[in-house]
């Protein structure tokens, strides 16, 4: 275990020293071509998890992550491509006997590596158009969706900048199909988002975000990414059609402070249906040395489809509690972190858990360049 740490430690060493490199002058010139690292090294420790009423059992394991990438603009085009590289210390998709486990709580698989994103996109003043497997363009929380996750599929954003009081605006249409790590080959996310973002002070702003996402073939999911969701013989009953409305206020400055709130609610179901989200961050790793992130989230089992939303907190849907994130930046581009959460599985089929306090800690480098 040691040893596959300082490897992992290694790896993520040489991803911090490569970007430091001078590029070819030709690139510095033209900056046709952009590369990207997102690099991750972390610990964790979940804590207290239930068995029974009378006991518990703890977990701990270890996780690397490498994603590189590398993006050409030409003119208003640009192209993409990415890769994801994972290793950790245990297999997240294999069960007792190598069957595959009965439910997978992880949006990533611990061992693999894959294609992370291929795209091209069209922008001008006015428009933004992409296709192939490219980075979520709507603003939702990890509520609905992880920011690990990738749509495949199409997206097209209209919009107008600075225009009086609004900084920006627009409306996304967004249509993709199998965009799960696991098993998601007719599962598809169709989506109607506006966005607008006004002028409140000299350094503060104001963005409204309202969206409306519907899933549909959801019996393609891998059945043990089908999570909390209600289910009859393993397969899902009910359809999500998501309402989500999100307000987010920005204060500039030295010391940058960002508050936000989401609504979720699916209006396909008559209970167990409404999701909150409410968090507040103060500082930033890129301007200060120290950044505070505080999260509570109270969200329903049937919210939303359970398969998307952020993997952080043991369970997707179902749950109510809290995370805290100290950032502490170490040189440009790399961070290290401390990360807690408290959480309870308040929709349990077992009443005596449903009270019950989970724990997780993690200590995280991270790099993003």
């Amino acid at each position: 275990m040691e040893r596959r740490l300082v490897l992992a430690a290694g790896l993520l060493g040489m991803a911090v020293s490569s970007p430091g490199q001078d590029a070819p002058a030709v690139y510095q010139q033209e900056k046709i071509f952009r590369f990207r690292m997102d690099a991750l090294l972390r610990q964790e420790w979940t804590q207290d998890i239930f068995v029974t009423a009378a006991s518990t059992r703890d977990e701990d394991r270890q996780r690397f992550q490498a994603r590189p990438g590398v993006e050409a603009t030409l003119g208003s085009f640009r192209l993409g491509v990415g890769a994801e590289f994972n290793y950790s210390s245990d297999e997240n998709d294999v069960g007792p006997n190598g069957a595959t486990p009965a439910i997978i709580r992880d949006n990533y698989r611990s061992r693999d590596a894959r294609v992370d994103l291929a795209f091209a996109s069209y922008e001008n003043s006015w428009i933004h158009a992409q296709g192939g497997r490219f980075e979520m363009p709507i603003g939702f929380t990890e509520m609905i969706w992880d920011r690990d996750l990738r749509p495949q599929g199409g997206a097209v954003t209209l919009g107008v900048k600075d225009r009086g009081a609004v900084k920006s605006a627009g409306v996304t249409g967004l249509w993709s199909r199998g965009s799960h790590v696991f098993e998601d080959k007719d599962t598809t996310m169709a989506v109607a988002a506006a966005d607008v973002v006004f002028r409140t002070g000299e350094t503060a702003s104001l963005e409204l975000m309202a969206a409306y996402v519907a899933f549909s073939g959801t019996d393609s999911l891998e059945p043990a990414i089908r999570r909390q969701n209600t289910r009859v013989a393993g397969v899902i009953v009910n359809d999500y059609d998501v309402v989500d409305l999100v307000a987010r206020y920005r204060i500039g400055g030295s010391w940058p402070v960002q508050l936000v709130a989401d609504y979720a609610w699916n209006t396909a179901v008559e209970q167990d249906n409404k999701g909150y989200w409410l968090a507040a961050v103060l500082g930033s790793i890129q301007s200060r040395p120290v950044r505070l992130e505080y999260t509570y989230a109270d969200v329903d089992k049937d919210a939303t489809l359970a398969a998307y939303p952020a993997d952080d907190f043991f369970w997707e849907t179902g749950w109510k509690g809290h995370r805290g994130d100290v950032g502490v930046r170490i040189i440009d581009h790399l961070s290290a972190h401390g990360v807690g959460h408290w959480v309870k599985f308040k929709a349990s089929p077992r009443p005596e858990e449903r009270e019950h306090v989970l724990k997780r800690f993690r200590i995280e480098l991270r790099f993003l360049y």
